[in-house]
């Protein structure tokens, strides 16, 4: 029986979709999380270099052995650095590749790659302007006050991304 004629009922659609995000939870945690992570300083110090020649971010451990994002920067002057866990900023990535996947096995390919371009973009885009923010955190209250907000709406963000993309294409109407 093939994949594609067992992903007709909605049904069979959800439980593909869970083992599938299980699997890309699983990558996720035996080291693609940390390949994301890098990612996303080098594409914010990029970024950075352009905008604030003082300031750059560190993907670097805690004393619990957790990784975090660890910014440097000068504030009034004087140079700081100050740590943010990267655990809420980052796992919300795990819903949208999972999603992009599972669209690549119910949509056609063409559909799956622009759906996947336009909303890792729109999802990486995001975090980086989040991590921007963070830079800005003790220098700005209008920084403060967006990263605060935006910190532990990622999940949100990938829902909507989710939402969207299912209403546009009725990803799990039956065939």
């Amino acid at each position: 029986m093939k994949l594609l004629n067992v992903l007709k009922s909605t049904k069979n659609k959800i439980i593909f979709l869970f083992i599938l995000s299980f699997l890309v939870f699983a990558l996720w945690q035996t080291g693609l999380e940390r390949i994301y992570q890098k990612s996303l300083v080098n594409s914010t110090n990029f970024v950075l270099k352009i905008v604030k020649k003082d300031t750059f971010i560190k993907l670097e451990e805690n004393k619990n052995q957790e990784t975090i994002f660890k910014i440097y920067t000068k504030i009034k002057g004087r140079r700081a650095s100050f740590p943010q866990k990267s655990g809420g900023l980052n796992e919300p990535f795990v819903i949208i590749l999972a999603w992009q996947l599972f669209l690549f096995f119910v949509l056609n390919t063409k559909t799956a790659v622009k759906l996947a371009i336009i909303n890792m973009l729109i999802f990486y885009f995001i975090q980086i302007l989040l991590l921007i923010f963070l830079t800005g955190y003790y220098s700005s209250k209008a920084q403060q006050f967006i990263f605060d907000m935006m910190t532990d709406n990622f999940y949100i963000v990938a829902l909507i991304l989710v939402i969207k993309d299912n209403i546009l294409y009725q990803v799990f109407k039956k065939h």
